[in-house]
C-alpha cells in the first residue's frame, strides 16, 4: 500500500482549509445575526465592536479563497472552492452554541493564518 501522492496532499490540504474557511464565515455571520435579537444569551464581546471585526475578516477570507483559486488554477476549482466553502457552512450549523463561540473568539487569527497560506506569505 504506497502513501499519498503529492497531489493527493495539495488536493487535501486546499479541501480542509476551504471548509474551514466556509465554517468560520457561516459561523461569524449566524452568530451576529443571533445576537441582535436574543442579546443576553450571548457574550458581552459578541455585541460589542469585536462581533463585526471578525465578520469582515473571516468573510474576507471566504470570499478570497474562491478568487485565489481561480487565479491559481481555473475555474473548475473555484467552483469546487465554492462548493467546499458552502460544506464549512453545513458542518458548523451542526455544532453546539458554546462550541460556536469558542470558534467565533478564535476565528479572525484562522483565517489570517489560512488566507496567508493560500496566498503564499507562509506554509502551515
Amino acid at each position: 500500500m504506497s502513501g499519498c501522492s503529492l497531489m493527493e496532499m495539495n488536493m487535501l490540504f486546499y479541501f480542509i482549509t476551504h471548509t474551514i474557511l466556509g465554517m468560520l464565515a457561516a459561523n461569524s455571520t449566524l452568530i451576529q445575526k443571533h445576537a441582535k435579537n436574543d442579546v443576553a444569551s450571548y457574550p458581552l464581546w459578541v455585541n460589542g465592536p469585536w462581533g463585526p471585526v471578525v465578520v469582515a475578516i473571516t468573510c474576507f477570507s471566504a470570499l478570497a479563497a474562491p478568487i485565489t483559486t481561480l487565479i491559481q488554477w481555473n475555474i473548475g476549482w473555484a467552483l469546487l472552492t465554492v462548493g467546499e466553502i458552502i460544506l464549512g457552512a453545513f458542518i458548523v450549523g451542526l455544532m453546539p452554541l458554546h462550541l460556536r463561540l469558542i470558534l467565533n473568539l478564535i476565528s479572525p487569527i484562522v483565517a489570517i493564518v489560512i488566507t496567508g497560506a493560500l496566498w503564499g506569505f507562509w506554509y502551515i
